[in-house]
Formats: structure tokens, sequence, C-alpha cells
């Protein structure tokens, strides 16, 4: 598996915004009601950090010497899976709720519109927190090379 790429989770971020936005925008103008953002999903979206924070840290661990524990290669690499998710599920949440956020921004005056507003902004903050763990967790995934003996073989 290779490591998230930096750029293509900001490309997928920027797509999803472009998208939730013009899809908002052509969904009002049909006449529906505008959806409301729930603050479930920010406690949901708070929950995955938790979760993959969670998973991680033993991997962590023990990759950086504490081999107290022994950690199974296949926890290890499922680990490594569910950061990669997080990572691209960060992205394109967070370019989901920005898109709504610029949706709601024209009418922040509106009290009742400020509340989707900050809304819409914490689930930003919350979803790039989510791909920003997902990045971190991934690279504590990564295993160091073995060590190798002058002679070219792997030490024992």
């Amino acid at each position: 598996m290779r490591p998230s790429r930096p750029g293509l989770l900001a490309g997928l971020a920027v797509i999803a915004g472009v998208l939730a936005w013009s899809g908002l925008q052509v969904w009002v103008s049909t006449g529906h009601g505008e959806p409301d953002l729930l603050w479930r999903t920010t406690l949901t979206i708070a929950l995955c950090v938790a979760v993959v924070l969670g998973v991680g840290w033993p991997v962590r661990q023990w990759v950086n010497g504490d081999k107290a524990r022994r950690i199974d290669a296949l926890r290890a690499a499922r680990t490594a899976a569910l950061a990669k998710a997080a990572s691209v599920a960060g992205a394109l949440l967070a370019g989901l709720f920005t898109g709504w956020f610029v949706h709601y921004l024209p009418t922040a005056g509106i009290a009742a519109r400020r509340s989707e507003l900050v809304a819409a902004a914490v689930d930003v903050v919350v979803s790039v927190l989510l791909l920003a763990v997902g990045l971190v967790v991934e690279r504590w995934c990564r295993v160091p090379p073995d060590d190798e003996e002058p002679g070219g073989r792997a030490a024992a």
C-alpha cells in the first residue's frame, strides 16, 4: 500500500466542495428546503478520530521499540488501511462541509443561518482533523527497514 499523497487528498476535497456547493444550489433553486446540519454528524466524525487514534497508538508504540506486547502484522496492516480510509474520508467530508459553508456564507447576517454556518465550520474543522489523524496514524504504521549486517544479510 502506498502512502497517501496530500495533493490527491486536497484535490478530492476541492472536487467534493465544488460538487456539494453546486448540488446545494440546484437543490434550493428547485424549491426544496435546505437540509439541516446535525451536531450528531460532528460527534460521529469526532468519534472516528478517537477510534483511529486508539487503534493506531499501540502500533506506534510497537514500531518505536516497545516490544513488550506483540503486534500482529495483519493488525498493523489493517490499521494502516483504516488510517488511509480516514484520510480520504476526512478530505471528502472537509470538501463537502466547505461547500455547505460557502453556501451559507452570503446569509451569515440572519440568525437562523448563522447557526448553520457555525455548524458547517465546526464540521469542516473536525473533518480536517480526521484527515490529519489519518495521515499521522498512517505514518505511525511505517516499519523501519531491517538493519543489515555487513555481509548483506538481515540481522537475526
